[in-house]
């Protein structure tokens, strides 16, 4: 990868991740980037859609590999339990955290979060509001068949299943947001003691009886 697009890539995540999607211009990640073309954008990524897309790119595929690794270890003997396969999601997202530092993937995916739907799960249509940036790659297709295996698991009526995995997920994105922030000023925990304590509390939401 150039070192032009690679530092569009860092200065896209490291603003939005501050600021959100909404919140930072084009413009500001050319100049944040060093470039001097207004166009390098749309030169190296061909829109904005495209250089948020490629900000997946950069992640995904590693975490996804992790996470259907850990999947297939999970089956092995027998049809994964929820206990392996919140683990499948959380780890990678934590091991990820911890490769690069500043880190700042937690952050851009809550920010993302906020343009979601509700349902995570449910992909928006094509022209709603929350459509307004959706990875329009395969990033995401590994994380949601996990996701909908962990709904899966709950004893709940399905609606109730995906939107209870979908408060599991902004919560350990938030969780891990929070740490992002707290180790850029050296104020973050032991991060094996953070991922087992989030580890705990995610399962233990899913656990919570319907009310």
């Amino acid at each position: 990868m150039s070192t032009g697009r690679l530092a569009l890539l860092d200065a896209a995540e490291r603003l939005i991740a501050h600021r959100g999607i909404h919140g930072v211009a084009a413009r500001e990640v050319v100049k944040e980037a060093g470039h001097r073309n207004n166009s390098a954008i749309t030169y190296h990524f061909g829109s904005w859609h495209g250089l948020l897309d490629e900000i997946w790119s950069r992640h995904a595929p590693r975490m996804n590999a992790e996470r259907a690794a850990l999947v297939a270890a999970a089956g092995l003997d027998g049809r994964p339990g929820l206990e392996r396969l919140v683990h499948a999601y959380v780890h990678p997202l934590a091991a990820q955290v911890a490769r690069t530092r500043p880190s700042y993937w937690a952050r851009f995916n809550e920010q993302w979060l906020t343009t979601a739907p509700l349902d995570i799960l449910s992909k928006p249509g094509p022209g709603t509001a929350q459509a307004d940036y959706y990875p329009s790659n395969d990033a995401l297709d590994v994380l949601s068949t996990l996701l909908l295996d962990i709904a899966d698991r709950l004893d709940l009526p399905e609606v109730d299943a995906r939107r209870r995995v979908s408060l599991m997920v902004r919560f350990v994105i938030g969780a891990f947001s929070s740490y992002e922030r707290a180790d850029e000023i050296g104020d973050a925990p032991d991060p094996a003691s953070f991922e087992a304590e989030v580890l705990q509390i995610a399962r233990g939401m899913l656990d919570l009886p319907r009310s």
